[in-house]
């Protein structure tokens, strides 16, 4: 056996995947977590609707709002919403969150508002669209605009909570903008009866089979006409987001029945008006109100009057001070005589599993996490004890990124690309506003959203995992630009299985994607995002249906990563500066799996990227997922694990590597021939060794494009977890001891090409530290 070859079938066999372990006992249900009370919001996926925003109103009262339609789909007492989820639960399933607790209303899925004035069921109902939420003065704001008559009618609507009388009142005060004509809202509308409160008293009695008899007041300042039980007979198909159905559509569920729906009329105003929806559930066996709504409006406009009124205590909005860094020493053992890893000591308890980096013009860096929240890190560049940790944002639906453009922050969340704003300059974002939602959100806990980063055009690029979706799941799959305007949705390339890796690169600022392997991705890959390219995975509408799942081809990758190096391609980021060694212009790519980061050099070839892969460092904390090179020409490595597997030990980390200026012996980069390569090292090689073809092995093979999971590697003949031995006929060594051409003979186009360098020196007989890279040859250079 040639002994290129037996190199390469003993070092396969050091890397090949343990089996997996026979089939445990059936483990207990996972807990699901509850947010604390200081929160004001969380954005997760309810059986409802998967763009769901939660709010707790008391300890023991919590609401859901629909941002899809812009309703209160649910209310309901006891515990508040049970988070559930990897990144809450630590188990993949169950991940849609539920609320167990007694419900005591709910709100049918259809638009609330509508311009024509309501009668049998036959009303126009008017599509709302959601804007943002905000947080500011203690309460949460839901707000949405109205498209009506060719006019935009701003609508802001924020539940709060009441006691009194040993009752817990649900009260949503509405604003609405400016506005010449009537308008209808749809203050209540469930199965069963609606009738006017008789008397003097604004609102309505809904009946219902099997619950509380609702009570619904309100109060105005001008008179609003109360119509109510006007739907009748109604039959509807409602969705409801399942574990099952996440993957392929969602369970449809067929409700008829009599539609009792309570309206108020909203009069023409020349400014903003202002109403108060106050529904509460009247305790069983009550003959009558037992409330006087005299009583209720004077414990609304007077919330502060000791008795008979309690009202839930306001959230804080004093500026949060920092947190300083944990007293416990955090050792890296990642540094290298070239580079120094540095651990920050990060709070246990901001729970930093970060998904998302990038910094801010003054130094100070922005982190997002997977549970939800966004942090600044002030003195981020000194020292990583002079670290303090603030927290921005919270209660986000799981945030894969975070960009900052001209001094504002965006995240890109599964449901969402939005915007976050301090407007009222205390260190913490009380406007989250939506930018852009244009593709299908399923719930599922792989339905993942990667980026944004932005392109020379300052647009932002986003691209959404496959994995787990279907055709009529919209851009599963697809790479996609949204305007900086946030106006318009562009879909750019599809294929995409789990792309958790997006980044740019070069001055045109070209984005790549890593993508990690799995059914129909052999290995892990990196591509280049361009119009018209297909990446291998099927991906959602608007791809052909015809199609899917019936691919025979795809678009070869920049960088195919080999499976013993790397398994799980996360972060990348480009080096952009000297003050990080020798490799300006290549790229940095994490490996959360092996907790490693790799070095990738690209080169366009016949106007096409490929290029090559070598190890870097190794043995970080966490799993390593995000990459960010910081204003000090650093590189800063952010980790988090949860339910999958990483070497690391640690379930979060924050690590920054440093060049300390001794020069590596490295292949710093190479360049395709038609008749090989020519390799450039960091220092000058020894003549004899770099220039003896017996110093270099060869080998080639590539991987199968199936709907299996993963590939084996397969030599030229198709053989597999095999290689084919390339004959290297020359080593010639020029340009001062630096440059080796290498001459090969038997090697093809679209192939994984592998050199290794064992015997090679440098001229202070130096090893070199990373003896072997992989080289993507999907073409050769022409002429």
């Amino acid at each position: 056996m040639p002994r290129r070859y037996l190199v390469f079938v003993l070092l396969s066999a050091l890397f090949v995947p343990t089996p997996p372990l026979q089939a445990a006992k059936k483990k207990p249900a996972p807990k699901p977590r509850f947010d604390s009370p200081d929160i004001p919001f969380r954005m997760a996926p309810m059986p409802a609707t998967s763009r769901s925003i939660a709010v707790s109103l008391s300890s023991n009262l919590h609401l859901a709002f629909d941002t899809e339609l812009c309703r209160t789909h649910t209310v309901w007492q006891g515990k508040g919403l049970h988070l559930l989820g990897p990144q809450y639960s630590m188990a993949k399933r169950p991940f849609i969150s539920t609320n167990d607790a007694p419900v005591v209303w709910t709100m049918p899925p259809m638009p609330t508002w509508s311009a024509d004035e309501p009668g049998n069921g036959n009303e126009k109902r008017l599509q709302a669209r959601y804007r943002a939420v905000s947080s500011k003065g203690g309460f949460t704001t839901f707000m949405y605009n109205l498209e009506v008559g060719g006019e935009t009618v701003n609508v802001h609507e924020t539940p709060q909570h009441l006691r009194l009388d040993d009752m817990d009142f649900v009260v949503r005060r509405i604003s609405v903008s400016k506005y010449a004509k009537d308008l209808w809202f749809a203050a209540q509308s469930e199965f069963g009866r609606i009738s006017q409160i008789p008397g003097p008293a604004n609102g309505f009695l809904t009946t219902r089979k099997e619950k509380p008899i609702l009570v619904t007041f309100v109060k105005a300042s001008r008179k609003s006409v109360i119509v109510s039980d006007v739907n009748g007979g109604v039959e509807y198909d409602e969705l409801v987001y399942t574990e099952q159905g996440a993957e392929k559509g969602h369970r449809s569920i067929k409700r008829s029945g009599r539609l009792g729906t309570g309206w108020i009329k909203v009069p023409p105003h020349n400014g903003p008006l202002v109403f108060e929806v106050i529904t509460y559930a009247r305790p069983e066996g009550s003959g009558k109100m037992r409330l006087d709504p005299k009583l209720l409006f004077a414990a609304i406009d007077r919330p502060n009057m000791k008795s008979p009124v309690t009202r839930i205590k306001d959230r804080p909005t004093a500026k949060p001070e920092p947190l300083p860094a944990s007293p416990i020493p955090s050792m890296s053992m990642a540094s290298t005589r070239s580079y120094r890893v540095e651990a920050f000591p990060i709070p246990k308890e901001t729970e930093m599993l970060v998904t998302g980096m990038d910094f801010m013009e003054n130094g100070d860096l922005v982190v997002c996490t997977w549970i939800g929240d966004v942090y600044i890190i002030k003195n981020a560049t000194k020292k990583v004890q002079a670290a303090r940790y603030l927290k921005y944002a919270t209660g986000l639906c799981e945030p894969m990124g975070v960009a900052v453009r001209e001094g504002e922050i965006y995240v890109g969340l599964k449901n969402e690309l939005a915007k976050l704003t301090d407007t009222d300059n205390n260190g913490t974002a009380d406007l989250i506003e939506r930018v852009h939602a244009g593709w299908t959100y399923t719930g599922h806990y792989n339905a993942f959203s990667y980026g944004p980063v932005l392109d020379k055009n300052n647009d932002f690029v986003l691209a959404n995992a496959g994995h787990s979706a279907h055709w009529n799941t919209k851009y599963a799959g697809w790479g996609f630009r949204i305007a900086a305007d946030g106006s318009k949705l562009t879909p750019i390339c599809s294929g995409f299985r789990e792309p958790n890796g997006i980044g740019v690169f070069g001055p045109d600022r070209d984005v790549f994607i890593t993508d990690n392997q799995g059914a129909w991705v052999g290995a892990c890959r990196m591509d280049h995002v361009a119009p018209g390219k297909f990446h291998g995975h099927p991906s959602g509408w608007p791809s052909k249906e015809a199609e899917y799942g019936k691919h025979t081809k795809m678009d070869p990758p920049a960088i195919w990563f080999p499976y013993k190096l790397a398994r799980s391609t996360t972060g990348l980021a480009e080096i952009t500066s000297d003050e990080f060694g020798p490799f300006k212009g290549q790229l940095m790519v994490g490996d959360f799996q092996n907790a490693i980061v790799t070095r990738v050099q690209l080169e366009k070839v016949n106007g096409d990227y490929q290029g090559a892969v070598w190890p870097f460092l190794k043995r970080f904390q966490s799993g390593v997922n995000r990459l960010a090179f910081g204003p000090d020409g650093k590189l800063y490595v952010g980790g988090c694990q949860r339910t999958w597997a990483s070497i690391a030990v640690r379930p979060f980390a924050l690590e920054r590597v440093s060049f300390t200026g001794h020069l590596p012996f490295e292949v710093q980069e190479v360049h395709v021939k038609t008749d090989g390569f020519e390799l450039t090292f960091t220092k000058p090689v020894d003549p004899e060794t770099a220039g003896d073809p017996e110093s270099y092995d060869v080998l080639q093979y590539n991987y199968k494009y199936h709907a299996s999971y993963g590939s084996p590697e397969f030599d030229h003949d198709g053989k597999k977890d095999s290689a084919t031995s390339i004959d290297v006929t020359a080593a010639e060594v020029a340009q001062g001891n630096k440059s080796v051409r290498l001459r090969v003979k038997g090697w093809k186009t679209g192939y994984v090409t592998m050199v290794r360098s064992l015997d090679v020196r440098s001229r202070r007989d130096e090893k070199l530290e990373n003896n072997t890279f992989w080289y993507t040859l999907n073409a050769l250079p022409e002429g």
